[in-house]
């Protein structure tokens, strides 16, 4: 029963590497996604090299009325909240070998 959800999710994977090609392959055929009035070389893909980039996009400042040093904090927790987690999923691995 093992080797045949193997072969299922090997099946599933080329599958989708195979559409994920085909995909891309239709994307750039196409020109999907360019923009003609803005015809860049390769490498000149910085927003930067973009003229009038700002009005292209939104850049309304985000204001809060949290301090920032508590943002700061809560990052930090969060992050070390995460260290124990990993620490615990790896170690649950660790004794089902």
């Amino acid at each position: 029963m093992k080797n045949k959800g193997n072969i299922i999710f090997k099946v599933v994977t080329v599958i989708a590497a195979a559409a994920t090609l085909i995909s891309a392959v239709y994307i750039m055929y196409n020109r999907m996604g360019l923009s003609d009035e803005l015809d860049f070389g390769a490498g000149s893909y910085y927003y930067a090299d973009i003229p009038d980039f700002d009005k292209r996009v939104n850049f309304a400042p985000f204001v809060s009325d949290v301090p920032s040093w508590v943002i700061f904090v809560l990052f930090f927790v969060w992050a070390v909240a995460m260290w124990f987690l990993w620490k615990w999923v790896d170690s649950r691995g660790e004794r089902k070998k």
